[in-house]
């Protein structure tokens, strides 16, 4: 699948941005890794044997992971996108998500889980009205989400890549396939928000351990 909106070219992702998404990712099927670099696995695989012959991933089973050469060069590309950004304007674009992580949290709790006789319970999706709500409110976060990264590649023109994904995400949901709110196994708009929030954290020179002891995360 090649997303709308993607700019990689006939010939596949640059080598960077795999290294960058699997530096969030940690280790991934080429089938979730593609639409996180905007291509599509076709393309993404011969990228993915030549950085494997370079020594910078390697496969595990039928997934690949960074080697440690891949992880020095994860490294250095996010000391570089933070000086290019400033460390600055990285940490202002991160408070202004933590309003919007909330409210991504709680929109996917309510999806996952509704209250009924003051117990919480798994969301069989039997309610309908309950569930058009829940999706009234995805939308409207995501149309707030959407103007709130709108400035953001003015100074780092990758987190574009973000707003794309999501916006793909959230139209699947709107066209019906609910599964694009949350699922692990597609580029759903809780995975793609996870991993831009990762993102930002490093980009900002803090960690998710301390973002959480700080309770921000």
């Amino acid at each position: 699948m090649t997303i709308p909106g993607a700019t990689t070219g006939g010939d596949g992702p640059a080598p960077d941005a795999v290294i960058r998404a699997l530096s969030i990712k940690g280790f991934v099927t080429p089938q979730l890794l593609a639409p996180a670099v905007l291509t599509d696995e076709a393309r993404l695989r011969p990228v993915l044997e030549h950085m494997a012959a370079d020594g910078l991933v390697a496969p595990k089973g039928p997934m690949y992971q960074l080697t440690e050469a891949g992880k020095a060069r994860g490294a250095e590309l996010v000391t570089a996108d933070r000086q290019r950004w400033g460390v600055d304007a990285a940490t202002r674009a991160l408070d202004a998500l933590l309003t919007l992580d909330l409210r991504m949290k709680e929109t996917v709790t309510a999806w996952q889980l509704r209250t009924v006789d003051g117990q919480q319970v798994i969301n069989d999706h039997t309610d309908a009205t309950y569930d058009a709500n829940v999706l009234a409110g995805f939308a409207v976060l995501h149309a707030d989400a959407a103007a709130w990264l709108e400035p953001l590649p003015a100074g780092l023109p990758r987190i574009e890549d973000y707003s794309v994904r999501l916006a793909h995400a959230a139209d699947r949901v709107a066209a019906g396939e609910h599964a694009y709110i949350a699922s692990p196994r597609l580029d759903s708009y809780h995975s793609i928000w996870f991993e831009l929030h990762e993102d930002l954290i490093r980009l900002a020179g803090r960690t998710r351990e301390d973002e959480v002891a700080a309770g921000r995360a």
